[in-house]
C-alpha cells in the first residue's frame, strides 16, 4: 500500500501546531507564566551536588 500526497491526519496535525505556534506567548513572563530559568536550575544542582560530596567526604 502506497501512500501519496497530504493525509487528513497530516492536515490535522498541521492545524493543531499552527494554532499552538500562534497563541504562544513570546515572553511569558508579560502574561503571568513563570518558568523556573535554566541557570537556577543548574546552581540548585550544583549546590545539591557539593553539599552531598562534602557531607561523603567526612564520613
Amino acid at each position: 500500500m502506497s501512500v501519496t500526497g497530504i493525509t487528513d491526519q497530516m492536515m490535522q496535525y498541521e492545524r493543531g501546531t499552527e494554532f499552538i505556534c500562534n497563541n504562544k506567548p513570546k515572553s511569558p513572563k508579560k502574561y503571568g507564566i513563570k518558568r523556573p530559568d535554566a541557570r537556577n536550575i543548574v546552581a540548585v544542582l550544583t549546590g545539591l551536588f557539593l553539599v552531598f560530596v562534602v557531607i561523603a567526604q567526612f564520613m
